[in-house]
C-alpha cells in the first residue's frame, strides 16, 4: 500500500520488541516500552516502579479500557502529519493507536535515514501531539525486560 514511488514499510510481527526513548541532552535513557502483538491485537506498555519499594513492572498505555491498537487509514495518518513541522525528513507514516497513545513507523524516501519509530500521544480533539522518537532495543540488557511480568 505504497502511497509514494518508494518502499513503505507497514508495521508487521517484526516491530514486536522494547523501544526506549533517549534524553537529548544527557544521551540516558528518558522510557522502555514494548509493543507486544498476541492473537492478531497489538499492545502498548511503558515500564514503571508499580510500588513504593521501586519495583518495576509493565503498564499498559490506554485510556480507560481501549487498549488493544488499532491500524490508523492511510488517509487519517496523512492528515495527521500535514503539518509544517512534519515535512522534512519526507516519508510515510504507518501507525496503531488506540484512543489515546499510538506506536509509529516512519518509512522515509531517503534510504540513508533508515526506519524510525515513534510513540504518539493523541490529544483529547484527536490530534498528534508531537511523536517521540523512540529506538528499538539491540542491546541483550534491555531486550531482557521483556521478562518483566505485565
Amino acid at each position: 500500500m505504497p502511497m509514494n514511488d518508494f518502499d513503505v514499510k507497514p508495521i508487521n510481527s517484526e516491530d514486536q520488541g522494547i523501544y526506549y526513548a533517549v534524553n537529548r541532552k544527557t544521551g540516558g535513557i528518558n522510557n522502555v516500552f514494548q509493543t507486544v502483538c498476541d492473537d492478531g491485537q497489538w499492545y502498548l506498555y511503558q515500564l514503571k516502579n508499580i510500588d513504593k519499594d521501586g519495583s518495576m513492572g509493565w503498564v499498559i498505555l490506554a485510556d480507560q479500557d481501549n487498549y488493544v491498537l488499532e491500524r490508523v487509514p492511510r488517509d487519517e495518518v496523512i492528515g495527521y502529519f500535514a503539518k509544517p513541522e512534519f515535512l522534512e525528513p519526507k516519508g510515510t507514516w504507518d501507525i496503531l493507536r488506540n484512543s489515546r497513545y499510538g506506536f509509529g513507523k516512519f518509512t522515509p524516501e531517503s534510504i540513508e535515514i533508515g526506519i524510525r519509530y515513534g510513540l504518539i500521544v493523541f490529544a483529547e480533539n484527536d490530534s498528534v501531539i508531537v511523536p517521540i522518537l523512540i529506538e528499538k532495543a539491540k542491546d541483550e540488557a534491555l531486550k531482557s525486560l521483556a521478562e518483566i511480568e505485565k
